[in-house]
């Protein structure tokens, strides 16, 4: 059991830390004031990934959209 809630939070984690990266990148040019490499990638991510509320609660919703704007990131990288 202990190897399951570890491998769980490993895994939440690396999702936590793959949406950190996608956000960092994204907002770079804002922060760091120049754009850092994946950033027409991040751009194109937000453009091809449209605004919907399946749920109806915002904070979920949000969640999930930010998540399918970091896999669509990810796939434009690869």
């Amino acid at each position: 059991m202990r190897r399951l809630i570890l491998a769980g939070a490993y895994a939440a984690f690396l999702a936590v830390a793959a949406l950190g990266y996608y956000e960092w990148t994204a907002k770079s040019p804002a922060i760091l004031g120049t754009a850092l490499p994946g950033w027409y990638a991040s751009r194109a991510a937000e453009k091809a990934t449209r605004w919907q509320r399946p749920t109806g609660l915002l904070v979920v919703d949000k969640a999930l959209h930010e998540g399918e704007e970091a896999m669509r990131f990810y796939g434009l990288l690869r």
